[in-house]
């Protein structure tokens, strides 16, 4: 109940986009490791603990969405190690999470856009075939005569 995000210790790795990470903390205790770490893109400063990301300002928020991208997953590392040796912190095992107030409406709304796309998919799927069989009904009657 008392999680938040340590915005003191938000730290950014620069690439092409800059990979914004802080740890999450449970009130004000000092954990022994730092495994539990917030995340966004392009949403902190490069050169100041400044993280930014997601609804980092809304005291509500106390949980997040876990991170499944394996191509955003090393840059992130990258990010805690910088933050391990700039405040000689220890993330063992580092896990990433979108921090936000209600995840389930937020998977909620995925499943709403999947299954929205899928819907015009299949209508789409029938408007090809539909033009397919027209196309072949004119062209074999033409062939007939």
């Amino acid at each position: 109940r008392g999680s938040k995000i340590d915005t003191s210790r938000g730290v950014a790795f620069k690439n092409l986009d800059t990979y914004c990470v802080a740890p999450i903390v449970n009130g004000d205790s000092k954990p022994d490791t730092y495994d539990f770490w917030a995340v966004g893109i392009n949403c902190c400063s490069s050169v100041a603990p400044d993280f930014r990301c997601g609804q980092y300002n809304n005291p509500s928020a106390r949980s997040g969405i876990r991170l499944m991208r394996d191509d955003q997953r090393p840059f992130f590392r990258l990010a805690v190690q910088q933050a391990e040796a700039a405040f000689r912190l220890t993330a063992a095992h580092p896990l990433f999470f979108y921090w936000m107030q209600d995840p389930v409406a937020e998977m909620n709304e995925y499943r709403d856009d999947g299954f929205k796309y899928y819907l015009l998919g299949v209508f789409a799927f029938f408007v090809i075939n539909m033009a397919g069989v027209i196309c072949s009904a004119v062209g074999f009657s033409h062939l007939s005569k």
